[in-house]
């Protein structure tokens, strides 16, 4: 995925270097905010934390292991949605996404999730796809709950961020439910 118009107001695309300073200014924007559910923010305090982070999605998609995307929400960058990994042998991925604070409540990350779901059975041809929230991040875990995922368990302490465990949960979603079952099939 090079680009997927979502809709008329959202599209994905990948993110280039010369995108590193938007990113950095969103993030930076919305640090006290993203800090809650995500350890990345505390570490990005330059524009080029921004491209190597970057660089390393770009690698990563040329060598079929993941990538991420921006979220571009009436042009301007919104937030990020990425492949967290591909297991090629079991057929799966993770879903990992984000958005400032001024893009919430708008449905931007279930239309774009949708997208990419629908990427992932139809142009990777994988079997399932997974989306893991913090247990007490019920915004995030909205999101595959309005996609009809379901819910497959808790990891407890699963995830620390800054001195602080998190309990996430686990919501799978297989491409024969998706094809059959979803509103969101495209």
């Amino acid at each position: 995925m090079l680009y997927k118009q979502v809709n008329p107001n959202i599209m994905l695309s990948l993110l280039e270097e010369n995108d590193a300073e938007i990113l950095f200014n969103l993030v930076t924007a919305n640090k006290a905010f993203l800090s809650n559910w995500l350890s990345f923010p505390s570490a990005t305090n330059h524009v080029e934390d921004s491209k190597s982070f970057i660089k390393k999605s770009l690698f990563r998609f040329v060598n079929k292991e993941g990538f991420w995307a921006g979220i571009w929400y009436k042009e301007k960058l919104a937030g990020c949605i990425g492949f967290l990994y591909f297991d090629w042998n079991v057929k799966k991925t993770e879903i990992g996404y984000w958005l400032g604070e001024a893009y919430t409540n708008k449905g931007i990350m279930t239309q774009t999730c949708a997208a990419m779901v629908n990427y992932a059975f139809h142009e990777l041809e994988l079997n399932k796809v997974e989306i893991k929230t913090a247990v007490k991040n019920i915004k995030s875990a909205a999101v595959p709950k309005r996609l009809e995922f379901k819910h497959e368990g808790t990891i407890r302490a699963d995830e620390r961020i800054r001195d602080t465990f998190h309990d996430r949960e686990v919501y799978g979603m297989l491409r024969e439910e998706w094809e059959n079952g979803s509103s969101y099939y495209l």
